[in-house]
């Protein structure tokens, strides 16, 4: 079974800090972190979230540590290409087939588009 990178609110937080500290992390400090957030988490819960980010190659753990194996970026690009291949069968076309559906496109952002779209000619 082929394991996405969707990720859930709780797994996004801790990837949040995990990105401001990209050295390696004690999961003891991740924990305290966690709590300075507000997160009154005990280590299993922790442990739990960080077993699901390293199943999705989201994060590296050895021994007591942690850190994060992709960038806040990199995360971003595969979920939306996730999202192009799954729901738009791969193809930007079907995908501004559904954004021109909906009525909160605006001026702004179809010149954002254009561009985007000139830029990508450009590339090849």
């Amino acid at each position: 079974m082929k394991v996405g990178h969707k990720i859930t609110e709780a797994e996004r937080e801790v990837m949040e800090v995990l990105w401001e500290h990209p050295e390696q992390v004690k999961t003891r400090e991740l924990l305290d972190l966690m709590e300075k957030r507000g997160k009154n988490w005990k280590r299993q819960t922790l442990n739990t979230l960080l077993f699901r980010l390293e199943e999705k190659g989201i994060v590296h753990r050895k021994r007591a540590y942690v850190q994060a194996a992709m960038s806040k970026e990199d995360l971003l690009q595969v979920q939306t290409q996730e999202i192009l291949n799954n729901f738009y069968d791969g193809k930007f076309g079907n995908f501004f087939a559904a954004l021109m559906g909906s009525s909160k496109v605006t001026e702004e952002d179809t010149d954002r588009l254009d561009a985007l779209l000139e830029e990508l000619k450009n590339k090849q």
